[in-house]
């Protein structure tokens, strides 16, 4: 008759429990973010405010480690404090790092890695853009007619340009495009938005404005495969994120807005959208968000708007 075995689970010391030290759970933290579909950015972006925090645990506090087992609420707030009034880093920067060790934080805890969740009390400070994302009629024409179309690059930017401000893609999503995620003839059109940061794809329309220009931009590109990036460099490379960065802020700059990036395009898209729609629930879907809160910052009214709608109330009907 065979004998069977049984395994008791052993409890390993605090002091051999530091050897699972912050590079391992730092890496077990990525897979899980991997496995909860979160996208690439996402992990390199986090994997990057925690190693920030790294080198401030060593060199500022002056501690041994990271080990993950001792950290304390008070290292993460200390962290937070030196990022937002030593670095004087923006609300929003700081906020990514807050959201990082929040996630990292909930991992150790389920992980078994920690006892608690250390960064339960870490607070997030409220984003004041001091700025209109709504670009006024005047401002829009300028914006269209700084684009050269008989330049170089003139219709492929014309075309980018359009996705921001008829359809509020991200930048990433603009760059991962391929030919084949386009379906555009003259009377209809939609794009197809690939999985990103974890969400389904997504079909946006498109009016026609943006079925014109991305038309005329295929027309003057010539044939190609489907697979193919929508949209090249000069060296038929896909474009990348920094150079369409680039390429927007470039075009505000010569309309008068150089306060302004490519993601306030998209707000100011959402804006106008929701202006129109009056409905937050497709503004949501159009614009790819997974949690309406996100889509109701985006609608929130300037305080230039506010103002302008206060002033037009003291006017006689």
């Amino acid at each position: 008759m065979p004998v069977q075995q049984t395994f008791k689970k052993i409890k390993i010391p605090l002091k051999d429990r530091l050897a699972d030290d912050w590079a391992d759970g730092v890496a077990a933290f990525e897979n899980d973010l991997y496995r909860c579909n979160r996208s690439h950015a996402t992990v390199t972006t986090y994997r990057s405010c925690l190693n920030a925090f790294a080198e401030f645990y060593r060199h500022d506090l002056q501690k041994p480690g990271p080990y993950i087992a001792r950290l304390q609420e008070t290292d993460l707030k200390a962290f937070v404090d030196h990022l937002r009034y030593d670095r004087k880093l923006s609300a929003t920067s700081v906020n990514r790092y807050v959201a990082a060790l929040r996630a990292f934080s909930r991992f150790i805890l389920v992980d078994g890695r920690h006892r608690a969740m250390v960064a339960q009390h870490l607070r997030t400070y409220r984003v004041d853009t001091g700025k209109n994302a709504a670009l006024s009629s005047q401002e829009l024409r300028r914006l269209i007619t700084a684009v050269d179309l008989n330049g170089r690059n003139g219709r492929r930017d014309f075309a980018v340009l359009q996705l921001f401000l008829q359809c509020g893609l991200r930048v990433s999503e603009v760059v991962r495009l391929s030919r084949d995620d386009v379906i555009v003839h003259k009377t209809v059109g939609h794009i197809l938005v690939r999985n990103e940061k974890g969400r389904q794809d997504r079909s946006v329309p498109l009016n026609l404005t943006v079925r014109r220009a991305l038309l005329d931009y295929l027309d003057a590109r010539g044939p190609g495969s489907g697979i193919e990036p929508l949209f090249v460099s000069e060296r038929r490379r896909r474009l990348s994120i920094a150079s369409v960065q680039y390429m927007i802020k470039k075009y505000l700059s010569i309309a008068g807005r150089d306060d302004l990036s490519a993601q306030d395009l998209r707000r100011h898209f959402a804006q106008a959208f929701y202006e129109r729609s009056g409905n937050l629930t497709a503004t949501q879907k159009v614009l790819g968000h997974r949690d309406i809160n996100t889509t109701a910052r985006y609608t929130q009214p300037s305080d230039r708007q506010i103002q302008a709608t206060i002033d037009a109330l003291d006017r006689p009907t």
